[in-house]
Formats: structure tokens, C-alpha cells, sequence
């Protein structure tokens, strides 16, 4: 039998080399583990928003989102975060929809004690509501929906919205009583049924959205008339 060679130079090269990437690996192990550690140790704090609103459409938009221990609030023009074109009555639509802050004008927000008088919001909303169907007829007319929220958001000195934020924060929520509020229009015969207003009521009870449902309250009329305040033409909201 034919003796194998004994390895030499070449051999403990490899050996080297071996034992010097299994050295490398290790330590990339190791720093990819701080590195995740340091991150989930950073990482942004969620907090539950349990009052306010957000208002696109109409007048007043903008949003205020208020919590323990923090209080966002900025005014905004908005056009309806939710648009059909047209209204056809008898459609279904989804009242869902996502929203980019930036670019806005200044704020104000409260943090943990800390009271920010302008303050530039960078962020992004997810809004999961149920849908309603277009009405009929030729008055204004309000439906409702729960939803669910989630979002981020930064607060920065300057407009510019670079450097270091003030703060940052994830976001979660909901509202059921109101919850979202639309408000569909024939006020302009003209133009047919628009959706003029979409808002989002938050409460304590994060509502879980059913497609089919209607939340019918009246209580929520009275919130969106008074953000019509420069509108004339009466409000219907149709009995359960």
C-alpha cells in the first residue's frame, strides 16, 4: 500500500488559514450580535393613542393625536384621504387608507413632559377601516366605520427635517364610536355625489374593522357639523 505524504508547508498553510476564518467568523458573529442588540435596545417606543383625530377634507385638517404622556398636533390642508370618482350610488368603498407626513407646516408636540412649541412632524399613517356604500339622493349625508391605525412618527427642529429628531415614536390605535366618519355631498348638482370629508375619531377601544359594518351614531354628527361651520346645506344621518 501506498503511503500517503505527510503534508508540510503547504498543509499548515491551509490549517492556518482555516483556523484563522473560523477565528473571523466568530468575531463577525459576535459583532453582528451587538449590533442587534444595540438596535433592538433603540429601537422607537410604541405608543397607544387613545384620543384625537385626524381630519382630511373639508376645513380644520390636520391631525391631533393625543396619549400618557404625549399630545401630537399640527394643522394641515388636506384633501379627502379617501376619494371616489364618481360616487356612483350603491358603490362600496373602503374607507382604509395611508398617509406621508413631510413637508408639512410647523406643530406642536409633548413628550414626556417635554413641550415642543414648533416642531416639524416626518412620518407615515396606515388607517384600516370598513367600507360603506355611497348614498343616494340629494342631501349630505354621514356614514361611519371603526378602524384600526398604526404608524410612525418624528418630530425635528427645522423644516428640513435632517439631524438628529427630537423624537421618534411608533404609533397604534383605533376608534369605534365614532370612529371614521365620512361625509358624502350632492351639495353641487353639477358635479353629482362627492366625498367631501373623511376624518378618524380615536377612543380607548381599538376597533377591529368588519367590511360589512355600519356604526350609525349620532354623535358623531354633531362632531363633523361643527367643522362645516362655513357650509349651509343640512346633514342627513340615516337611522339604523
Amino acid at each position: 500500500m501506498k503511503a500517503l505524504p505527510v503534508l508540510g508547508k503547504v498543509g499548515a498553510s491551509f490549517v492556518t488559514r482555516r483556523s484563522l476564518f473560523a477565528h473571523a467568523m466568530r468575531a463577525g458573529c459576535l459583532a453582528l450580535g451587538l449590533a442587534v442588540g444595540v438596535t433592538t435596545a433603540s429601537a422607537e417606543p410604541i405608543r397607544i393613542v387613545t384620543g384625537g383625530s385626524f381630519f382630511s377634507g373639508n376645513e380644520d385638517t390636520g391631525f391631533t393625536f393625543v396619549g400618557t404622556g404625549f399630545e401630537f398636533h399640527v394643522t394641515q390642508a388636506l384633501d379627502p384621504v379617501v376619494s371616489c370618482t364618481p360616487c356612483t350610488p350603491g358603490t362600496s368603498i373602503n374607507l382604509s387608507s395611508t398617509v406621508d407626513v413631510s413637508g408639512w407646516p410647523a406643530g406642536t408636540a409633548t413628550v414626556d413632559g417635554q413641550t415642543y412649541e414648533s416642531v416639524f412632524f416626518s412620518g407615515s399613517f396606515s388607517f384600516q377601516a370598513g367600507s360603506v356604500i355611497a348614498p343616494g339622493g340629494n342631501e349630505s349625508i354621514l356614514l361611519f366605520s371603526p378602524f384600526t391605525f398604526t404608524g410612525t412618527l418624528a418630530g425635528f427642529a427645522d423644516a428640513s427635517l435632517t439631524g438628529t429628531p427630537l423624537f421618534a415614536t411608533n404609533l397604534v390605535g383605533g376608534g369605534a364610536s365614532p370612529g371614521t366618519v365620512a361625509l358624502f355631498s350632492n351639495e353641487v348638482v353639477s358635479t353629482g355625489l362627492s366625498l367631501s370629508q373623511v376624518d378618524y375619531h380615536f377612543d380607548t377601544t381599538s376597533a377591529t374593522p368588519e367590511p360589512a359594518s355600519l356604526l350609525l351614531l349620532g354623535s358623531g354628527a354633531a362632531w363633523v357639523v361643527a367643522r362645516r361651520r362655513k357650509r349651509s346645506t343640512d346633514i342627513h344621518v340615516p337611522s339604523r
